[in-house]
């Protein structure tokens, strides 16, 4: 698909964010998304009020995702920071961030599709960013050398992941927090951290660092119990006592496995550390 100018781009991402949003709405208006669970276990009508709710907080989060990623590219277009911090920056904060606006969203189990449509917008606009002549700073931004295929790499795959679990498991599940966690805090700080402080503490034979796998370790561990405790004080989530009370050994573990997986020198981390992360996630929490 090719577009003959910048501007025909971002009509396009505004017409896709548009449909999109039109789409959800339309489709829980109709009945066919789900409201909120009752007690015994009935799901209750997806109220216009709750859909007009949902739909806003969406609208509000992709506006305030936008403003964050271009106050990063921003920055790195000025040479306030470098390319590859202002890159680090939106992945590790991009999911911690949007994880903490989630309780805006209603109790409807519909209020996920009104979520995914977030990252889904932003899937596309990486993809218009990747095939150049638009979108440019945002491919400068989360490419490694400022190619703007590398678009399609690793920040891709990150959305799409974010899109996934968010429909999959959402904010009830501990399975998405951690896995989002993990892939956004873990593998981002690894780097900012790493390259930092790793001079002279790399692991024999591999070009990572022990203050990169720490910082990885330590990174998700933290945003991953935060994450959830946030979800349970605003009563989103809802853990048993066993898994309460071995709570930070479980994450510290699934940590722990994705930062050794992270320094494997074959494949694709952003898919070893989310498979790992959800696979342990869904055997010990779920």
């Amino acid at each position: 698909m090719a577009f003959a100018s910048p501007s025909s781009k971002r009509f396009v991402v505004a017409l896709f964010a548009l449909s999109s949003f039109s789409l959800v709405t339309i489709t829980a208006l109709l009945g066919y998304l789900p409201g909120p669970q009752a007690l015994e276990g009935t799901v209750l009508p997806y109220a216009f009020t709750l859909i007009a709710r949902d739909c806003g907080a969406a609208i509000l989060c992709a506006i305030l995702g936008y403003v964050f990623v271009k106050v990063n590219t921003h920055a790195a277009e000025k040479e306030w920071m470098k390319p590859s911090d202002s890159r680090k920056l939106i992945h590790t904060f991009s999911a911690p961030l949007y994880m903490l606006l989630w309780p805006v969203f209603s109790t409807a189990e519909g209020a996920k599709y009104f979520a995914a449509v977030v990252p889904l917008v932003n899937t596309v606009r990486l993809y218009l960013a990747s095939t150049g002549n638009g979108e440019a700073s945002l491919a400068r931004a989360v490419s490694r050398s400022g190619n703007a295929k590398e678009a399609l790499g690793g920040p891709f795959i990150y959305t799409l992941i974010m899109t996934v679990c968010i429909v999959a498991f959402w904010r009830d599940s501990p399975t998405g927090i951690v896995t989002l966690s993990t892939l956004a805090a873990g593998d981002g700080l690894a780097d900012l951290l790493g390259r930092r402080f790793g001079t002279g503490n790399q692991w024999p034979g591999l070009e990572k660092s022990v203050a990169g796998t720490f910082a990885f370790w330590a990174g998700s561990t933290l945003t991953s119990l935060g994450l959830l405790s946030w979800m349970v004080y605003w009563d989103c989530l809802a853990l048993s006592a066993s898994v309460k009370g071995a709570l930070f050994g479980i994450v510290a573990g699934i940590s722990l496995v994705a930062a050794i997986l992270e320094l494997l020198p074959f494949g694709d981390d952003n898919y070893t550390v989310s498979i790992a992360a959800l696979v342990l996630s869904i055997i010990y929490l779920q």
